[in-house]
C-alpha cells in the first residue's frame, strides 16, 4: 500500500513487464503486486533483456522521462544487462525524445 501511495503522490509512470507468462513458461506476477500494478498492465516478453523488446521501448519511450528508476526481482538479469548495454541503450531512448 505504501508503494502505491508513493507511486500516485509522485505520478511516476510505470513499466512493468514479464517474461514468457503468456506461454507458460514463467508464472505470473505475485497477486500481492500485481494489484499495486493494477493501473499499468504487464508487458509480456519473449526476451530477458527488456530493450530488445518493441513493445517495452515503446512504453519507455512514452513515458516521456530521460531518468528512470530501475528495479528487478533477477537484479543479475535484470538490471546488470542495462549496463553491459548502456550505450546502446542510450542512443536508441534519447534518439526517440
Amino acid at each position: 500500500m505504501v508503494l502505491k501511495n508513493i507511486v500516485s503522490t509522485v505520478k511516476l509512470p510505470i513499466v512493468y513487464s514479464t517474461v514468457n507468462v503468456s506461454s507458460g513458461r514463467s508464472k505470473p506476477t505475485a497477486p500481492e503486486l500485481a494489484d499495486l500494478l493494477e493501473e499499468s498492465p504487464p508487458i509480456d516478453r519473449t526476451t530477458l533483456i527488456a530493450w530488445e523488446d518493441a513493445d517495452f521501448l515503446a512504453a519507455v519511450r512514452a513515458a516521456g522521462r530521460r531518468k528512470l528508476v530501475l528495479c528487478a526481482l533477477w537484479t543479475e538479469m535484470c538490471i546488470a544487462c542495462k549496463c553491459f548495454f548502456s550505450e546502446r541503450i542510450q542512443q536508441n531512448f534519447s534518439s526517440s525524445l
